[in-house]
C-alpha cells in the first residue's frame, strides 16, 4: 500500500525507465535461459557427430590403412620396423577413447570394450607377426598369422559397425529428444514473451492512466477555453510529479487569464468609448483633407503647367545657350582671322619699310648717277677743250710743218728748223701733256661709266624687286579683303543669331511672367492649405489625446498580459 503512493508520486521519466528496465530484465532472463539449453543441444548434438565422425574414421580410413600396411610388410613391401601399423593402432585407440570419454551416460559401453579387446588381440598378432619376421620363420607361418590379423580387422570392421549402427541409433533417438526439447523451448519462450508483452501492456495501461486521463482532461478543458469557454472548473490532482505540477499550472494559468480577460473587457469597453472619439475626429480631418486634396490637386495642375513652361524654358536656353555656342564659335573664327589680318598687316608693314628703304637706296643711286652725270658732263667739257687744244697743236703742227717746208728753200734753214723743232718739242711736250690728262680723264670717264651702268643695274634690280614686293602687297590686301568679306558675314550671322536670341529672351520672360502668375495662385492655395492645415493639426491635438488616452488603456492591458512569460 506504500509503495503505491511512493511508485505514483516518482516522475515520469523515473517510472518509464524503471517499467522499461523491468521488461528488458525479463527478456534478458528468458533469452538467457533459451540461449543456455540451445548450448546444450548444440553440445549434445556435436558431440553425437564427433563420436559418428570417429567411428567412421576407425571403420573407413585408418582399418583400410592398417590393412594395407599388414599386407605390404607380409608380402616384404616393407619393413616390420619401418612400418606404420603401431600408429595407425594408436590412432584407433585414441579415437575410441575419445569416444568413450564422450559417451558419459555409457550407452556405447559395451561395444567400446567389444572393439578395444578386438583391437588389443589385433595387436598381439601384429606383435607376433613381427617376431615372427624377425625370427624370420617360414613364409607359410607368417601367411597364418596375417590371415588371422586379416580375420581380426574384420572383426574390428563388424563391432566398430555394430558401435556405429548403435551410435545412428542414439542420435537419431537424442534428434528427436532434441527437436522435441527445442519446440518445447520455442513454445515456452513464445508464451514468455506474449506474457512479458501483455505484461507491458498491463504497465502502460496503469503508468498511462496516471497522465493520460489528467493530459485528456486538461486538453479538453484547453479547448473549452480555447473556445471561449472559462465556466469550466479546474483540475484536481493531488500527485507530485509532472502530471501533478502540470495540473497545478494549468489551474494557475486558468485563473490568471480569467482576471485577465476580465481586466481586458474592462478595458476594451473603454477603448471601444475612445475610439468613438477617434472616430469622430477622424471623419473630421477626413473632411478638410478632402478639401487639402482639392487644393493639392489645383497646385498640382498648376504646378504641371509651371514644369511645361520650365520645360520650355530650359529647351529654349538650351537653346539660346546653343546660339551662343555658335557666336562664341565665330567670334573665335572672327578672332583667329582678325589675328591672321594683324599678322598679314604686320608683313605689309614690314615689307612697306623694306619696300621705302629700297626706294631710299634708289633715290641715293639716282642721286649719285646725277652726280656722275655731271662729272661727266664736266670731264667731257673738259675732253672737248683737250680735243681742241689737240687740234689746236695738230694745226700748228701742221702749220709749223708747212713753214718749215717753204722755208726750206731760204737761208737760214738751220736756225730755222732748230726754232721749228724747239717749236715742236714743245708741242709735242705738251701733246704729251695733254694726252696723259685725257687717258686719265678717259679713264675716269670708263669708271663712271661703269659705276653708271653698275648702279643702273641695282636699280633694275631693286625696281623688280619692289614690283615682287607690290604684287605680293596686292595678294595679301586681296587676302585681307577676302578676309574682310568673310568676317562680314559672320558679324551678319552673329547678328541673326543674336536677334533670335533676343526673341527667345521675349520668349523666356513671357514663360517667366506665366510661371510668377501660376506661382502667385499656387502660393493662394498654399495659404487655404495652410489654414486647413491648422484645423488639421487642432483634429490632430484631439485624436492625439484621445490616442494617449488608448495607449494608457493599451498599456494597463499590456501589463497584464505581460504576466505571461514568452
Amino acid at each position: 500500500m506504500k509503495a503505491h503512493p511512493m511508485f505514483s508520486d516518482l516522475p515520469l521519466r523515473k517510472r518509464l525507465i524503471l517499467v522499461f528496465m523491468v521488461i528488458l530484465l525479463w527478456l534478458a532472463t528468458i533469452n538467457c535461459v533459451q540461449i543456455y539449453l540451445f548450448l546444450g543441444y548444440v553440445r549434445q548434438y556435436n558431440a553425437m557427430m564427433e563420436t559418428i565422425t570417429l567411428t567412421n574414421s576407425i571403420n573407413g580410413s585408418l582399418k583400410q590403412k592398417l590393412d594395407e600396411e599388414i599386407r605390404d610388410i607380409a608380402y616384404g613391401k616393407v619393413l616390420f620396423e619401418n612400418g606404420t601399423q603401431y600408429v595407425h593402432l594408436n590412432n584407433m585407440y585414441q579415437n575410441l577413447d575419445k569416444i568413450e570419454r564422450d559417451d558419459k551416460n555409457g550407452q556405447f559401453t559395451k561395444e567400446i570394450s567389444e572393439v578395444r579387446q578386438t583391437l588389443t588381440t589385433t595387436t598381439e598378432y601384429i606383435d607376433k607377426l613381427g617376431e615372427q619376421i624377425e625370427g624370420n620363420v617360414p613364409a607359410d607361418t607368417r601367411n597364418i598369422t596375417y590371415e588371422y590379423i586379416t580375420i581380426l580387422t574384420d572383426l574390428i570392421d563388424e563391432k566398430v559397425q555394430s558401435l556405429l549402427q548403435k551410435t545412428l541409433l542414439v542420435k537419431g533417438e537424442s534428434q528427436n529428444i532434441i527437436s522435441t526439447n527445442l519446440k518445447r523451448d520455442i513454445s515456452i519462450y513464445i508464451c514468455a514473451f506474449i506474457a512479458v508483452i501483455i505484461i507491458s501492456l498491463l504497465f502502460a495501461i496503469y503508468i498511462s492512466g496516471s497522465f493520460v486521463k489528467p493530459i485528456r482532461s486538461l486538453g479538453q478543458k484547453t479547448n473549452e477555453i480555447a473556445a471561449g469557454n472559462l465556466t469550466i472548473g479546474a483540475i484536481a490532482n493531488p500527485s507530485k510529479n509532472e502530471i501533478g505540477e502540470l495540473c497545478r499550472s494549468y489551474n494557475r494559468m486558468f485563473h490568471n487569464l480569467k482576471d485577465i480577460i476580465i481586466s481586458v473587457r474592462n478595458t476594451n469597453d473603454l477603448v471601444v468609448l475612445t475610439s468613438k472619439d477617434i472616430h469622430q475626429s477622424i471623419l473630421e480631418n477626413r473632411l478638410a483633407g478632402e478639401e487639402v486634396a482639392e487644393a493639392t490637386q489645383t497646385i498640382s495642375i498648376n504646378l504641371h503647367k509651371q514644369d511645361k513652361l520650365i520645360q520650355k524654358s530650359v529647351s529654349t536656353f538650351e537653346h539660346l545657350l546653343f546660339k551662343y555656342n555658335e557666336v562664341l564659335g565665330k567670334s573665335n573664327k572672327i578672332n583667329l582671322q582678325s589675328n591672321e589680318t594683324l599678322h598679314i598687316t604686320n608683313k605689309i608693314s614690314n615689307e612697306l619699310i623694306t619696300f621705302h628703304q629700297q626706294l631710299e637706296k634708289i633715290s641715293q643711286t639716282i642721286h649719285q648717277v646725277n652726280k656722275d652725270t655731271e662729272e661727266l658732263q664736266k670731264l667731257s667739257g673738259e675732253m672737248n677743250e683737250y680735243l681742241r687744244l689737240i687740234k689746236l697743236v695738230a694745226r700748228e703742227s701742221s702749220l709749223l710743218y708747212l713753214t718749215l717746208k717753204n722755208d726750206m728753200h731760204k737761208s737760214s734753214a738751220n736756225e730755222k728748223i732748230e726754232n721749228v723743232l724747239t717749236q715742236i718739242k714743245e708741242i709735242s711736250d705738251e701733246t704729251n701733256k695733254v694726252s696723259q690728262d685725257s687717258d686719265y680723264k678717259i679713264n675716269h670717264i670708263l669708271r663712271l661709266t661703269s659705276s653708271i651702268r653698275k648702279q643702273n643695274c641695282e636699280t633694275l634690280e631693286n625696281i623688280q624687286a619692289g614690283r615682287l614686293k607690290n604684287e605680293q602687297i596686292q595678294s595679301e590686301f586681296q587676302t585681307i579683303r577676302s578676309i574682310r568679306n568673310r568676317q562680314q558675314v559672320e558679324i551678319e550671322g552673329i547678328k541673326e543669331d543674336m536677334q533670335e536670341a533676343f526673341d527667345q529672351m521675349l520668349s523666356v520672360r513671357q514663360m517667366i511672367s506665366d510661371i510668377e502668375q501660376s506661382s502667385q495662385i499656387t502660393n493662394a492655395e498654399v495659404s487655404g492649405i495652410a489654414a486647413m492645415g491648422e484645423e488639421q493639426l487642432t483634429t490632430l491635438e484631439e485624436v492625439s489625446d484621445a490616442s494617449y488616452k488608448l495607449v494608457e488603456r493599451i498599456q494597463e492591458m499590456k501589463d497584464n498580459i505581460r504576466q505571461f512569460k514568452i
